[in-house]
């Protein structure tokens, strides 16, 4: 059984013009129904909702946003060796809302975070059926939990590998080449699900090669001091403490073959 809910308060975009609205006894009592659903299931831990309303692009009035409805996005936090079925169970309970699974590392898998939402990104009415869950996501997040030296696998719009060290770089990088099709976003970070210090874009809109992997990966495991390490097929971005460092980044990608249509490199 779960946990008591907890809210977070949220509304309008922090960059608009419109003040954000919290939500009222009503907001939560909508969602209360569900909030019970959720906690009520095998598996589940704690559930915590957000709520929320229209982005900036919609923020027309404080009259608008005084009428206007409210979503819900939760979060479920499950114990370890939470299966398929059970994620099946959650997307039943949530209705129309939407909602990321979160597992801790456990049974061989490390840790790992499955979005459950709709594939369009149009918030669905509240009579709308429930979305069915996307059994190839939770097989890819599952597997990419199980490969060694992740601390977390996360799976949305994207499909996310995070590692602890650089040298587990190349070959995240190949199993997500292996399991996705080139289209699809993907990407290896070196660090957790809060913190990060190496980021890589494998496939989607921005790839990198085999070569440009391994030479993120021997920057990154040479100079501990390079942060916000970012590498993508286009752009290669870091901030180092001195000038003779971003030498080195400078000369390390200058060595390597432009990957999409040619990477520029920035360094602070």
């Amino acid at each position: 059984m779960g946990a008591a809910a907890a809210t977070a308060l949220t509304g309008c975009g922090a960059g608009s013009w419109c003040s954000p609205l919290e939500p009222g006894p009503s907001v939560t009592a909508e969602y209360a129904p569900t909030v019970k659903r959720l906690e009520a299931l095998p598996g589940v831990v704690v559930v915590t909702a957000r709520y929320w309303q229209p982005d900036d692009s919609h923020c027309v009035s404080r009259e608008y946003l005084e009428t206007a409805a409210w979503s819900a996005d939760f979060t479920v936090r499950v114990r370890a060796g939470f299966t398929l079925e059970q994620v099946r169970s959650v997307r039943a309970a949530l209705g129309p809302s939407t909602a990321t699974v979160r597992a801790p590392a456990g049974h061989d898998l490390a840790a790992w975070e499955l979005d459950l939402a709709n594939p369009s990104g149009a918030t669905p009415a509240p009579s709308a059926a429930p979305l069915t869950v996307d059994e190839r996501g939770f097989r890819l997040v599952t597997a990419a939990a199980a490969l060694p030296d992740v601390t977390v696998a996360q799976q949305g719009a994207s499909t996310t590998v995070r590692v602890r060290t650089p040298s587990s770089l190349p070959a995240a990088a190949a199993w997500l080449r292996a399991h996705l099709d080139g289209d699809d976003p993907s990407s290896v970070y070196v660090g957790t699900a809060k913190t990060w210090t190496t980021y890589v874009s494998v496939t989607g809109s921005s790839p990198v090669s085999e070569t440009t992997v391994e030479t993120a990966t021997r920057v990154a495991a040479a100079d501990p001091d390079v942060r916000r390490f970012s590498v993508s097929g286009s752009l290669v971005t870091a901030v180092v403490p001195t000038e003779r460092q971003a030498e080195v980044v400078v000369a390390a990608f200058g060595a390597t073959p432009a990957d999409a249509d040619g990477q520029r490199v920035s360094l602070w």
